[in-house]
């Protein structure tokens, strides 16, 4: 880790409660001329954070309409203070915290924090979690050629780690339910008659607060050589974890480089809106489960045997095998600890897991899906217009591109030479399968073929990023792109053979006719219906 801070507030996951004049701040940019203060629960778009403060972009803010706009504004973003060099400050920071809470708003009670510290996870697991892996870097991070500078910085990064959805938390407290009903326990079960589920659900732990906090510092460190200015732009889905995870980023950053913390530009995710950050406007797109579910009956109905001897009369399923191998993960995540739900699997299934979410996001979002890389186009055409200064490759898309953002140099300057973007895992894949970044033939059910270019633990784990760097050698313009941490080669673009992992900017400009194209008539097959 980068950076020594321990102490993080968690706020529950709440909307933009008032729209009033009053609540429309200044930015540090001049806001298009028709932003105005919205009146009606007629909303569009996005809104801007900074801090506790909201800002409206467009013709109004995301908010939840069915809450009564008199609803006093709720804390909205996951605030990281250095608290560790001033041991008695949290203690009156939590409290303060508490009492403003019981006094401003009628939410439920706010979540502290405590000092997680390291995930204690041996590399066997951590390395195997698929999309649930904590951030590990792949590779140490290569210095440009020689004779190059970095003159700008585009990232797209996952929020950090979070609780299990809803959806998912129901699954693995019914798994665990039936292991508790169990008539008998095996010495690594011998846990589970006091073990209570105690996770939330969707938001950030703090782990994963620290996460997106620890990446802003290093980015601060790593790009210290660009100028600030009025950069970093940042950006994020409308999720409340992606949300808070770019306030984080934000926060690191501004701590190591001795700078305000930025505004982030949050774009509405709500299904129908145009979000290039969010995957949900392509309801058309198959959800092929066939072939992780031909793999989770390979490999874990010899490991639901073991358990159900185990633990005689919970009669575990392989879905409970997997929802509980998920549960390690979470719960170790949650406590900062090794959870005692690790110690039932052995160390040679959890590559066997890992599959399962190869598998998954290959075919869910990225290149195995027909019209998975269509739902990355839109944020593809975004980074050309950055990268080259030419804003025409957003105007012409016609896919996710938020039109009415995208012409304003106010909610999307291409002055900047620091960009960071927040969004979702199914997203990210969409957009390197867009690129044409870690491509590799399909996947078969059967098991890891050689050589496998798509890992999913070592593409989209918690707060993992996609780095795109613009390059000037020599008076040109070239770009090479790192996921992780890992110099990915640019074979796609016509590479470089004097500096591995470059391309000229312009031969990556052709290398995305795909996006240019506008998939090539994919997006007419999304049955996107606008909001």
């Amino acid at each position: 880790m980068d950076t020594a801070v321990r102490d993080l507030t968690v706020y529950p996951s709440v909307h933009l409660l008032t729209k009033s004049a009053s609540d429309i701040i200044s930015w540090d940019q001049t806001l298009p001329a028709n932003v105005t203060a919205a009146t009606s629960a007629t909303l569009d778009l996005g809104f801007l954070v900074d801090g506790d403060h909201p800002y409206y972009g467009e013709s109004g803010g995301f908010y939840d309409a069915t809450v009564p706009l008199s609803r006093p504004r709720e804390p909205h973003f996951v605030g990281l203070l250095p608290l560790y060099r001033y041991p008695l400050l949290p203690m009156l920071f939590f409290a303060a915290v508490a009492l403003a809470a019981l006094s401003n708003c009628d939410a439920k009670p706010l979540r502290l924090s405590h000092a997680s510290g390291d995930v204690q996870l041996p590399d066997y697991i951590a390395k195997n979690l698929g999309p649930y892996s904590p951030y590990i870097p792949v590779g140490t991070y290569p210095a440009p050629p020689a004779h190059c500078v970095v003159n700008q910085v585009n990232i797209l990064q996952r929020h950090g780690a979070r609780f299990p959805t809803a959806g998912a938390g129901k699954k693995i407290i019914a798994s665990v339910a039936k292991v508790k009903a169990a008539r008998s326990f095996s010495k690594s079960f011998a846990f589970v008659p006091s073990y209570n589920y105690t996770l939330g659900a969707d938001d950030l732990t703090p782990f994963g607060a620290q996460e997106s906090h620890d990446a802003g510092v290093l980015t601060a460190k790593r790009y210290s050589m660009l100028p600030l200015g009025s950069m970093p732009f940042v950006r994020s889905d409308s999720s409340q974890r992606v949300v808070d995870s770019a306030a984080n980023w934000s926060a690191g950053f501004a701590m190591q480089s001795h700078s305000p913390r930025r505004s982030v530009l949050v774009l509405n995710g709500a299904t129908g809106s145009n979000d290039t950050l969010e995957n949900n406007n392509c309801p058309n797109a198959p959800e092929p489960t066939i072939p992780e579910t031909a793999w989770l009956n390979l490999f874990a109905t010899n490991i639901t045997s073991r358990l159900n001897a185990g633990a005689p009369g919970a009669n575990l399923t392989n879905a409970d095998t997997l929802n509980l191998m998920q549960l390690c993960g979470f719960d170790s995540g949650s406590s900062g600890s090794l959870s005692p739900w690790c110690g039932i699997f052995q160390t040679k299934e959890w590559a066997a897991f890992e599959y399962y979410y190869d598998l998954d996001k290959f075919y869910g979002n990225g290149y195995g899906n027909t019209l998975g890389a269509i739902q990355g186009v839109g944020y593809v055409n975004e980074l050309l217009s950055r990268v080259t200064g030419d804003l025409k490759f957003a105007t012409n898309d016609k896919t996710q591109v938020n039109h009415t953002l995208d012409s304003s140099p106010s909610t999307f300057p291409l002055a900047r030479t620091l960009y960071a973007d927040f969004s979702h895992d199914n997203q990210i894949t969409s957009i390197l399968a867009a690129m044409g970044l870690k491509k590799g033939p399909n996947l078969p059910s059967t098991g890891p073929p050689v050589n496998q270019a798509w890992v999913t633990s070592q593409i989209v784990p918690f707060a993992g990023r996609l780095v795109t760097e613009r390059l000037l050698c020599g008076g040109k313009q070239y770009v090479r792109f790192l996921i992780n941490d890992q110099l990915q080669p640019a074979t796609f673009c016509g590479g470089d053979k004097s500096a591995p992992g470059v391309c000229r900017l312009e031969d990556f400009v052709k290398s995305q006719a795909y996006s240019t194209n506008n998939g090539n008539g994919d997006y007419s097959k999304c049955g996107y219906v606008p909001l």
